[in-house]
């Protein structure tokens, strides 16, 4: 299997964080300043989910993936789904920075009042 520990771990970490933030969505909407923090952390998510569904194992028993294009035969039974796992992967880790980048933009500017 081409699975990697770390993967496993971050994608167990964040189904039970998930869970937590679902479960506990009324204390969540009473956190004002945590709140702009949920969206990337779900888009965060389905990038993980799309990285660990790279590596399933095919049932051809080899070491062969079948999302991951190791061999022309797994290059095209899985290839689309591996540019489409690897478009998801990527378009949620940019889509989250930027998601940050905006929120903290927008909480660390200077109010004009306070500009000279």
């Amino acid at each position: 299997m081409k699975f990697q520990f770390g993967e496993i771990l971050t994608l167990g970490l964040c189904a039970v964080t998930a869970a937590y933030l679902l479960g506990n969505r009324r204390t969540i909407r009473a956190l004002r300043s945590l709140r702009p923090f949920v969206v990337p952390f779900f888009l965060m998510t389905a990038a993980w989910t799309a990285t660990v569904l790279e590596g399933i194992p095919s049932r051809t028993g080899g070491a062969t993936i079948i999302f991951w294009e190791e061999s022309a035969d797994v290059a095209r039974a899985g290839g689309i789904a591996s540019e489409l796992l690897n478009l998801v992967e990527h378009l949620g880790y940019a889509a989250a920075s930027i998601w940050l980048l905006v929120v903290l933009w927008r909480g660390f500017r200077t109010p004009r009042e306070a500009m000279p």
